[in-house]
């Protein structure tokens, strides 16, 4: 027989998620380092590191890669750990959004063998919130700061068009080149002789006959 699962089982993604954007609304500047709910952003060559703890729980984890990129994927791997009691093995509601924006990306975790883990696709540049919510002895609402910068790909594009204009610029300047060279008048004829004069015919005289032999 089946056993039934509690209905707050079901409904806590939802409440989540309503706190969660209840609690984007109510900072849309999005400045939280003063705040209990701000998780610190370390940068490393790697990965961008992430931690925050209060008297209850601590959370760890990393985002990559680094820098996060419009339109290539950003793992994010977490692991949040009580310091008292059982450990913690619930779901984590995890939200990637723009900054100032109240909705985004979002997705309901489970606890991996180890770590919960999630990716997303950033879907345009400037500043963006990764939000963390979960449940224990009451729902928290976490909230890390990052930049997503330009795709490298539309970079190459940008370098790979201004090649191209200046290729362009080059063949219409060494076209222009070749034409002012066809283009340039003829030689003047030499002093003494009418432009369009035909030089006189020359005169060859006949070679006289030979004496005849006398007796």
């Amino acid at each position: 027989m089946r056993q039934r699962r509690p209905a707050g089982n079901r409904l806590f993604p939802l409440m989540t998620s309503l706190w969660l954007a209840s609690s984007a609304g109510a900072h849309p500047s999005d400045d939280s380092r003063a705040r209990r709910d701000a998780i610190e952003v370390s940068p490393h060559e790697e990965a961008w590191e992430l931690s925050w703890s209060d008297t209850e729980e601590r959370l760890q984890g990393s985002l990559r890669p680094v820098p996060p990129r419009e339109g290539q994927p950003l793992h994010v791997s977490l692991d949040v750990g009580s310091f008292e009691g059982a450990p913690f093995t619930g779901p984590l509601v995890l939200t990637l959004r723009q900054a100032g924006a109240t909705h985004g990306q979002s997705v309901t975790v489970k606890r991996g063998e180890r770590h919960w883990e999630a990716t997303f696709v950033p879907e345009a540049t400037g500043p963006h919130v990764l939000d963390v919510g979960f449940r224990t002895t009451r729902t928290k609402a976490l909230h890390a700061p990052l930049e997503v910068s330009d795709s490298p790909v539309s970079r190459m594009v940008g370098w790979g068009l201004l090649g191209v204009g200046l290729l362009a610029l080059l063949g219409f300047t060494v076209r222009g080149m070749l034409r002012a060279e066809r283009a340039e008048p003829p030689v003047p004829p030499s002093p003494g002789t009418d432009a369009g004069e035909a030089p006189p015919p020359q005169i060859h005289a006949a070679p006289e006959p030979p004496a005849p032999n006398e007796p």
